[in-house]
């Protein structure tokens, strides 16, 4: 069977149409919207209006007339589609909340009334409806004729249209959660889309609830019988939790299995495709007396004349010595064969770690200590006999020994692990140095804020110390062998990056002189999560071809407006250390290629030119790849039967696709890589290439992501992104969540830590 992609192709005659052109401004963009909302296709393009009738015989509105031939214009195309799909869903009387991407539920049939016990009833106000997306894009693929296609995808939304004073009524607290109320936009044709307001810290004797956090404009307090919960899954789990009692657990079990026909790839295939046979039916048109039709999905059958081409690339080889005299495809097996990359050069060999724990958990944390650090017999794992050993932190990365040091706190308070933390460092380098923190908490501590949560205050006192933190649960790590060896495995790993390590590295081409990998990040600094006064940090990951984490460079925390110049000088900063150390000379041929988590401006394309303008005379070629990891996009293999249950009809890890010259699919997770069954079916990562990168060559740009996400440090497992992003989007993460601590100095990043895999 084909690899098959949910987009199909649109079918209309050669036609030319008529349309009147006006200068941009934002009033006449206004009026031209609201005076002929159901006459025209009102399109803004540059600057420039464009007004098409999609009815004959309307009067001129005043603007400038023009013909165009909608088989040159698919840009144009593509809108009027967009717009005709639009009208065709309110025709129906469906809940449309969104244009681009078309977007809207199917509030007939709520799913949670199958959920329901026999017997029970279904509480009005909860909840979980079909969410369609519809999006129409212009694909121009490589060779072939560019067509106008659509895209459909497939979820599920939660609704909460209880009010909070409704749910108090029935037990259910708001404080502490964050509450909004439905917002209008422009358009009074779609349906309102939920703002958040606030959070709420307290309930008053006159019932008005007292918000903080607000979101600027707002008040600090706001009537219950007006604002609503976020409608998040957590939320509606909890109404469900408080309201239904001890049959809460069987509704929910219900709810996942409901779910999960909306997330599983043959399931969510199904459904797919039964949407594409409705839409077939419309009756569409472009304009008036234009009609278009819904062609099939697009696959890889070579005999259709619409179809896409797939590849695969080859499996990453993992390189354990210097050079490349042992390589495994197999990472984790490269490890136990050979022990890591950097075995012969590895220092501290005898790590001294000190160990954070509540004082009531000291003889379980002991006893998954010498597992972590010894290994734990075979553990018998999958079908057919086979067995998997963890060996040890010690054994499996050759380490001599490991010295440890136990500081209790008291209990789970911040209080008793501020005061365990500060006898740790006052003991720290009393007979020698502290390498690494290992801290026992409790899952619970996720939920806290960040001023009282343990974790994150161990991890901004010893980071600021310059010693790597690593945490672990009891909830995790308190199970039996067979559970947790995967658990350890992973802790392992990252605890050996975190510590200087290399693992492995990667196989490389040597087909030019220099290759390195830049990777763009940002990180959001707030004092809360509404808050208007936000700050950002650049952050720049440096990765040579071979998968060699060199540095990486984290800005100072800047307004937005400075922002850009800051992340500029950031990476002026990195590129000219990078050509130092590693010796260019005059003529060499360097490649850079960026990877960034957005997309690339022209502006920023242009001043990212300039650095590399100022590095001197070398024969340079770049490309600046954006990395998507939200796509409309899905891949499916239906002859892909899952492994153990899990990834139905997802296909390899190593397929991509070229959709176009600049755009490409890879995928980077596959079957064998998903947890559970209702992860579903994974996404492809979507690669757009800046037309100003001077090297083009996107089948080796997607195996080079490919590979990078299968070079995680944090787990065996491929990574979600390449670690080029995946490790700027760990950074930001943590520095996020270590801005709201009392005890974090940012200053910190700026000294020899700042270069090691402390984020891991």
């Amino acid at each position: 069977m084909p690899l098959l992609l949910n987009t199909a192709p649109i079918i209309f005659d050669d036609v030319v149409i008529y349309l009147e052109k006006f200068p941009f401004n934002d009033e006449k963009l206004e009026q031209l919207r609201n005076d002929c909302r159901y006459t025209h296709m009102i399109k803004r393009t540059g600057d420039s209006i464009l007004a098409v009738p999609i009815k004959k015989g309307l009067p001129p509105l005043g603007g400038m007339r023009e013909q165009v031939d909608l088989k040159k214009d698919l840009s144009l195309t593509r809108s009027l589609a967009n717009h005709a799909f639009y009208r065709e869903l309110f025709k129906r009387n469906l809940w449309v909340s969104s244009i681009t991407p078309l977007s809207y539920l199917i509030t007939k049939k709520n799913l949670l009334e199958d959920c329901m016990p026999q017997g029970y009833s279904l509480v009005k106000g909860l909840g979980v409806f079909v969410k369609w997306e519809v999006e129409f894009r212009v694909i121009d693929p490589v060779g072939k004729a560019p067509f106008v296609s659509i895209t459909i995808n497939i979820s599920t939304a939660t609704r909460i249209s209880l009010t909070c004073q409704q749910l108090m009524t029935k037990g259910v607290s708001v404080l502490n959660q964050y509450v909004g109320k439905p917002y209008y936009g422009r358009n009074p044709e779609l349906k309102p889309r939920f703002s958040t307001v606030g959070r709420v810290v307290n309930v008053n004797t006159d019932g008005m609830l007292e918000l903080e956090d607000l979101r600027p404009g707002e008040l600090e307090l706001a009537d219950p019988t007006e604002m609503y919960l976020e409608p998040r899954e957590d939320h509606l789990d909890n109404c469900i939790r408080v309201i239904y009692g001890t049959d809460a657990s069987q509704i929910l079990s219900n709810i996942d299995k409901k779910l999960a026909q909306y997330h599983v790839g043959n399931k969510k295939f199904e459904k797919l495709q039964r949407g594409l046979a409705s839409y077939q039916t419309f009756k569409l048109s472009l304009v008036d007396g234009v009609p278009f039709q819904i062609g099939n999905f697009l696959d890889n059958d070579k005999a259709k004349t619409s179809h896409i081409k797939t590849y695969k690339a080859e499996k990453p080889v993992f390189v354990f010595s210097p050079g490349a005299a042992k390589v495994s495809t197999w990472n984790d097996g490269g490890l136990q064969q050979y022990g890591p990359f950097s075995r012969e050069t590895f220092s501290p060999n005898k790590p001294h770690i000190c160990v954070v724990l509540q004082a009531n958990k000291k003889g379980q944390v002991e006893q998954i200590l010498h597992k972590f650090l010894n290994g734990m017999p075979p553990v018998a794992y999958g079908k057919g006999g086979k067995t998997f050993e963890f060996t040890g932190l010690k054994n499996k990365f050759r380490l001599q020994d490991c010295y440890i040091d136990f500081f209790t706190a008291e209990d789970d308070s911040i209080t008793s692990y501020n005061r365990a933390i500060t006898a740790a460092l006052q003991s720290n380098g009393s007979t020698r140095t502290f390498d690494l923190a290992l801290i026992q908490i409790d899952d619970g501590f996720r939920g806290r804020v960040a001023s009282n949560n343990p974790y994150l205050a161990a991890k901004a006192r010893f980071v600021g110390q310059q010693i790597p933190v690593q945490e672990f649960t009891m909830e995790n790590l308190g199970q039996p062998d067979a559970r947790i060896v995967w658990s350890l495995n992973n802790m392992a790993l990252a605890t050996y990056a975190k510590l200087g390590g290399v693992p492995w590295l990667l196989t490389a081409d040597s087909t030019i002189g220099h290759e390195v990998v830049f990777g763009i990040g940002s990180a959001m600094i707030h004092t809360s999560r509404l808050s208007a006064k936000e700050r950002m940090v650049g952050i720049t990951t440096v990765f040579t071809g071979d998968g060699r984490y060199y540095v990486n460079n984290i800005s100072s925390a800047v307004t937005a407006d400075e922002y850009f110049e800051t992340l500029l000088q950031n990476l002026r900063t990195t590129m000219d250390r990078v050509k130092t150390d590693f010796a260019w000379r005059p003529k060499d041929t360097v490649r850079l290629i960026f990877h960034a988590f957005k997309t690339f401006k022209d502006a920023e394309a242009d001043a990212v030119k300039q650095v590399m303008s100022e590095l001197g005379d070398f024969n340079v070629e770049f490309a600046f790849v954006h990395v998507a990891p939200n796509s409309p996009y899905i891949l499916f293999d239906t002859a892909q039967p899952g492994s153990f249950g899990k990834g139905i009809y997802a296909p390899e890890r190593t397929n991509y696709l070229q959709l176009s010259e600049h755009v490409a699919l890879a995928s980077l997770t596959g079957a064998v890589e998903l947890k559970k069954a209702s992860d579903g079916i994974p996404q492809p990562v979507q690669l757009i290439l800046h037309r100003d990168s001077t090297f083009k060559d996107m089948a080796y740009l997607c195996k080079q992501v490919i590979k990078f996400g299968a070079h995680s440090w944090r787990s065996y497992q491929p990574a979600p992104m390449p670690v080029s992003i995946y490790y700027s989007q760990l950074m930001a993460q943590m520095l996020s969540q270590l801005s709201g601590t009392p005890n974090w100095n940012p200053d910190a990043i700026y000294n020899k830590i700042g270069t090691t895999r402390w984020f891991l």
